[in-house]
């Protein structure tokens, strides 16, 4: 008997050892499309949470806690801790190269699960424009570092289906049967109680990350609605739904929260809840007296500023708040301080644990919120624009200039200057945060001399120094299946890709001195060729030393070409090309006799457009493919012609369309017109002088981007956001659109 009450003690010892040691549980609860006004704890009167409020008296709230604007900024920010500039590719996508803190949780020993939304494989629609290149490149939620998982939208957006009514759930590797009848969040939350219930004896702690559903619209009637007994009505979409979504997210934590006390793991586990933006705009909430709109995808306050609260109980002193700031970057590095290992060091992240503040211990976090908001490209996206900012607990600047004193101007109506000493330090210690997070250095200036000019350019553009370090940089031309930008320089033999995630890199070591370029209608790169004086194809390319080119065609009348300069494709798949004497040099004597402008069919024939020309350069061709037009970059008489396009191969009416002479006369760089290109509405902007001429169809002289360089061409992205430059030995790029709100 002695022996046995030995032996039990020793085990009671033994067992209450390997508790005290265990590391603690996590459960991350993500609402979607709540705002911090909803929530009775922030003073929200409209909707009734006392399970979240329940929450916030026995843990931690926090007051000035952020997220993106919309649901995939700040569920990639969340997942990697790092700002989107750093690995931001689309809306609805995860880089599958980028590790999540559930793989890092599993490093560190934990078990893991995540239920909920995921929308972040797939999400273009069929036929929406490039979808092609961004369908299907996202992270699996398979591969994201879970070991269990119950997930919607795990695929195609056109075959995602329900999240509420009659959910479509991938479950561990399979889509759920029998889901007719019942109701997304229930199987969710149920799922991760079981879960949770399963880890009871586990000797190893579990990290659970729920992205919950609720409350994105659509906002349908719950199984606690007074509709949902009629099933036909189960799918209606109604903002008057909203109040019984956040009522039943409210349930939902707390069945969480009474399962954990059933369990017995209170104690043990850290519970947050946390939003991933403000509430969708058509929802109207009370905080008293005060009406609150909804600001999903606009970055004032109602968009970014969300609910957060932290719950451990025995933990976590009851009933605190506090002001420190928290932003979806600091998640995943408190993860790893909770379950104490170190962030590892191959691992970059921009967050700051905020592990000492639930612990009530001083801290020196810093005191501002940094954003880097693209919410494209993607579907449906097109009235949202990227911002860029830095806030405190008052002031916010945006990198385009403007400065908001925005808890007197909640809405940021209007940008004020700093003028007292407060203000006057505030905006300098944003603007070198701004400057110590941006990417890319800024160069030159905007002269602005028609007031036109402020409709095509913002007024707080800036000029990114994007890559440098060139002999001559030219030809660029943009790719929408990656979001590449390809350039050529020149004197290099080079052509180099870019973009904003992998930033520069060589494509082709050996480009046969290209100049222009372009893409065809098959995606496939296009170049102007000076070493084989020809217009050719890249047919294929085993690595950067070994391209093979097709040529497309060399000669005219059986006399080769002098130097094929710059060209243009229109929308019926035809070519305009110059053919100037660059490539030449001083020994070599044109075969022609003459510097041309031609025409290639989409059939192969080739046509002499005009031979009078002394340096035809860059070519472009009107958007209602009527005009033509050609930069003639000659010394004594720098033209920009513009001649009828009576069909195709023919022309006539060749006229002056504008002289840049006395703007080249007065410039610093003396550059002659070289390439150009149109904007979605017609207007020219054409290399010359000291950078970019912006020149109206009417051929008004609208301004002036000043690169500060010799200029030689340029090119927009595909939704015609970005002007891409390329300027002696820079490639820059310019933010033409103002930044959201």
């Amino acid at each position: 008997m002695r022996f046995l009450a030995i032996l039990l003690v020793f085990l009671t010892l033994n067992c209450s050892s390997k508790q005290k040691n265990k590391q603690p549980n996590i459960i991350l609860i993500m609402a979607d499309d709540l705002g911090f006004e909803c929530i009775g704890s922030y003073g929200g009167t409209s909707y009734k949470t006392p399970n979240i409020d329940k929450l916030a008296a026995n843990g931690l709230q926090f007051n000035q806690a952020y997220a993106q604007p919309l649901c995939t900024n700040t569920r990639v920010k969340l997942m990697t801790g790092k700002y989107n500039f750093r690995n931001w590719t689309a809306f609805g996508i995860l880089d599958p190269e980028e590790k999540t803190f559930g793989h890092l949780m599993q490093n560190a020993g934990y078990s893991t699960c995540i239920v909920g939304k995921w929308q972040l494989q797939s999400y273009d629609p069929l036929g929406y424009p490039g979808a092609e290149h961004r369908r299907d490149t996202g992270m699996k939620i398979s591969n994201a570092g879970f070991d269990k998982y119950c997930g919607w939208h795990v695929g195609h957006t056109e075959n995602k289906g329900s999240r509420f009514a009659n959910p479509t759930i991938y479950q561990d590797g399979a889509f759920l049967e029998a889901t007719n009848g019942k109701y997304g969040p229930d199987v969710f939350v149920n799922y991760l109680n079981n879960f949770v219930n399963q880890q009871k004896d586990n000797e190893k702690p579990f990290f659970v990350y729920y992205p919950m559903a609720l409350t994105h619209d659509p906002f349908s009637p719950t199984p606690d609605s007074s509709i949902w007994s009629d099933e036909a009505r189960r799918l209606d979409n109604e903002p008057q739904y909203f109040g019984d979504m956040v009522a039943y997210a409210d349930k939902i934590v707390g069945k969480i929260m009474s399962n954990l006390e059933a369990q017995g793991l209170a104690e043990e586990t850290l519970v947050l809840f946390y939003s991933d933006n403000g509430t969708h705009q058509k929802i109207y909430s009370k905080m008293g007296d005060k009406v609150v709109q909804g600001g999903k995808g606009l970055t004032t306050q109602a968009g970014i500023k969300v609910p957060f609260i932290a719950s451990w109980k025995g933990k976590i002193k009851k009933g605190q708040q506090t002001n420190e700031f928290v932003d979806a970057i600091d998640f995943l590095p408190t993860l790893l301080d909770v379950a104490g290992v170190p962030v590892p060091e191959n691992f970059k992240t921009d967050g700051q644990s905020f592990l000492p503040v639930l612990k009530d211990e001083n801290t020196n976090r810093r005191d501002w919120v940094y954003m880097s908001y693209n919410p494209k490209p993607g579907a449906h996206k097109e009235h949202l624009s990227p911002a860029e900012f830095v806030m405190n607990s008052t002031h916010k600047l945006y990198a385009d200039g403007r400065f908001y004193n925005y808890k007197n101007d909640v809405l940021e109506a209007k940008s004020i200057d700093a003028k007292t000493n407060t203000e006057i330090q505030i905006k300098a210690k944003f603007q070198s945060i701004l400057d110590s997070l941006k990417k890319y250095p800024t160069t030159g200036s905007i002269e602005r001399i028609a007031p036109e000019l402020d409709s095509i350019i913002s007024k707080h553009a800036r000029i990114d120094v994007v890559a440098q370090g060139f002999n001559w940089s030219e030809g660029p031309v943009w790719q929408p299946k990656g979001q590449n930008l390809y350039f050529s320089d020149v004197p290099e033999n080079k052509v180099y890709k870019w973009n904003d995630l992998d930033g520069l890199s060589v494509y082709l070591s050996t480009s046969k001195n290209s100049n222009g370029l372009a893409i065809d209608a098959e995606g496939d790169l296009i170049l102007c060729q000076h070493a084989t004086r020809s217009v050719s194809k890249l047919a294929s390319l085993k690595d950067t030393l070994n391209p093979v080119y097709k040529p497309l065609v060399s000669h005219y009348k059986g006399k080769k070409f002098n130097s094929p300069n710059d060209l243009f494709y229109d929308k019926k798949g035809n070519v305009y090309f110059t053919d100037p004497p660059y490539g030449l040099g001083k020994k070599d004597v044109s075969e022609l006799g003459f510097n041309g402008v031609y025409f290639l069919s989409k059939e192969g024939q080739l046509t002499l457009l005009d031979k009078t020309l002394a340096r035809p350069n860059g070519i472009a061709v009107a958007n209602n493919g009527k005009i033509l037009y050609v930069a003639e970059s000659n010394i004594p008489k720098p033209i920009i012609w513009a001649y009828d396009i009576v069909k195709p191969g023919v022309v006539k009416n060749k006229r002056v369309f504008f002289n840049p002479k006395e703007i080249i006369d007065k410039s610093t760089a003396k550059q002659n017109p070289d390439g150009i290109k149109l904007d979605q509405h017609g207007n020219i902007f054409v290399a010359a002088g000291n950078g970019i001429l912006i020149i109206s169809p009417e051929g008004k002289h609208l301004g002036t981007i000043n690169t500060g360089r010799t200029t030689g061409n340029c090119v927009f992205n595909d939704d015609y956001r970005y002007l891409f430059i390329t300027a002696d030995n820079y490639l820059l790029r310019v933010n033409l659109k103002p930044f959201s709100k």
